[in-house]
């Protein structure tokens, strides 16, 4: 193994990674937490980690990679929701992955950070080719730094409204609760509703149920649960890691949608995490604001929306040619996804 090539992740790291991460990248993703790279064991991908040096402004940035060998072109390596990226880290990171071993045709990045122009040019000047994105690009970061009071009046007045009449008028009430197998099950069940009424695309229940037995295990995942008239309502996972924390899995009954159960179950979670320090909350994707009226996810625009002044849009994906066998992805990759795709029921990425 080359002194510049990518090192297999190690369980017996994890605490040491994690803090490595935190302080290197900034709000560091929780995919880039050794908790994530547990989640892929059983999957065809391979966790691997590096410390690129960035000389320009003398520090270092920790990264966690995955590989995978993709038909006809060979293996591929993954960065996913990387921070802390700058212009020169984007020429450390492009210097970094074209001295490693030829076995690698590819590197394909995606950033957990706004996007910029200045960005944008700084992947463009090292050569990367814009790419098909594996998780979204628009979304709804909530600010839940100052008080509570501060925290709630910077929602839209639809929020305020709906989580109010949520609790004083129809009496709904939220509560965290234990991520037992009854409780995973109901998750499993409210999920499967979703999926059927919304017609979307969902992951097996398998991958939700390995990330959730991983991060109850590490303490950085959580269940929560809206009930109404001792029914369930809905149900949410969050994630935290370091100071930011993200919606990552819900589901919920289409019954007694006026009571907003929703809302107020959002505003709990908000008010738990406020409490453990936490300064950002991620509501996760919504649809692309210049076209979100004609989106069949309209109504989670409308609902994820009136938690914040503004969307965020994150960084494009890019990938880096590390071979000439990149052609071969560049030309039949899209096509062997969907075949993979339509084979499994799962996605590649």
């Amino acid at each position: 193994m080359s002194a510049t090539e990518p090192k297999p992740f190690r369980t017996t790291d994890g605490a040491a990674w994690d803090a490595q991460v935190l302080e290197g990248q900034d709000r560091g993703h929780y995919m880039q937490s050794d908790a994530w790279a547990r989640t892929r064991e059983e999957s065809p991908w391979r966790g691997l980690r590096d410390v690129v040096p960035v000389p320009a402004e003398g520090r270092e940035l920790p990264i966690q990679l995955f590989e995978r060998t993709a038909p006809l072109a060979g293996r591929i390596l993954f960065l996913p929701r990387v921070s802390g990226i700058t212009p020169a880290a984007v020429d450390a990171i492009t210097a970094r992955a074209k001295a490693y071993p030829k076995r690698w045709f590819g590197l394909k990045m995606e950033t957990f950070q706004a996007e910029t122009p200045e960005l944008v040019e700084a992947f463009e000047r090292n050569g990367w080719v814009p790419a098909a994105s594996s998780q979204y690009q628009h979304a709804v970061a909530v600010d839940l730094t100052g008080t509570l009071d501060e925290v709630a009046a910077r929602f839209k007045k639809r929020a305020r409204n709906s989580y109010r009449a949520a609790e004083n008028k129809f009496g709904v009430t939220v509560t965290k609760v234990e991520m037992t197998p009854e409780n995973e099950a109901e998750m499993h069940r409210l999920i499967g509703e979703t999926k059927v009424r919304s017609g979307g695309y969902f992951r097996h229940p398998e991958y939700f149920q390995r990330i959730w037995d991983v991060y109850k295990t590490v303490g950085q995942g959580h269940f929560y649960v809206a009930h109404y008239e001792g029914e369930v309502q809905s149900m949410a996972f969050v994630i935290r890691f370091g100071d930011t924390a993200w919606y990552k899995d819900a589901g919920s009954i289409r019954e007694n949608a006026k009571i907003f159960a929703p809302y107020l179950m959002q505003w709990k979670i908000m008010q738990d995490l406020h409490e453990q320090g936490v300064t950002l909350y991620e509501l996760a994707n919504i649809p692309d604001p210049a076209s979100w009226e004609t989106s069949d996810i309209k109504g989670l625009y409308t609902f994820k929306t009136a938690w914040a002044p503004e969307p965020v849009r994150y960084m494009p994906t890019y990938e880096l040619p590390l071979t000439g066998r990149y052609a071969l992805w560049a030309k039949a990759g899209r096509w062997l996804r969907a075949v993979y795709t339509r084979r499994t029921g799962d996605a590649w990425f």
